[in-house]
């Protein structure tokens, strides 16, 4: 409890969507903060995300997270891809397989990136969904997953 607030051993971060990339910036850009993660359908690249997703979805996104090309830069160096190398904590990925809103793309690089240097990286696509998960089996599976994953790095 050096910041006086919890024990790094006991901390995981998780969330969907944006969130996902948020929560693959905070492993890569705070290596060591938390024990375990995992990125819902997150983007892990702003500069792919924006290539990749839907055109309505880029429009909406540029008032949200900047401009891909005016702030290509500033996107460069928010992107969590930047910084795979620094991410020291497990890590669970989970993306619907028919993701258009953020593109199933976001989730195979980070993952690709983590194995490739024998991370400790888990994969969950969850087949027949979108950005948004509709079957109850499939929403039971991603928390069961989660639980497991995340119970198994805290002890």
């Amino acid at each position: 409890m050096a910041n006086g607030y919890a024990e790094r051993s006991r901390v995981a971060v998780e969330s969907r969507s944006y969130g996902g990339c948020a929560t693959l910036a905070s492993l890569a850009f705070t290596p060591d903060v938390f024990v375990a993660g995992v990125a819902v359908c997150g983007m892990s690249d702003f500069a792919t995300f924006y290539r990749d997703t839907e055109p309505r979805i880029a429009a909406a996104a540029a008032t949200k997270y900047g401009h891909p090309v005016e702030d290509r830069a500033l996107l460069a160096a928010l992107s969590p891809m930047r910084a795979v190398d620094e991410i020291a904590a497990p890590l669970l990925v989970v993306h619907g397989e028919l993701d258009t809103n953020v593109p199933i793309g976001e989730a195979h690089q980070v993952v690709a990136a983590l194995r490739e240097r024998s991370h400790d990286v888990e994969y969950l696509e969850l087949e027949g969904e979108g950005h948004e998960y509709r079957r109850t089996s499939s929403r039971a599976l991603l928390v069961r997953r989660m639980v497991e994953f995340v119970v198994a790095r805290l002890g």
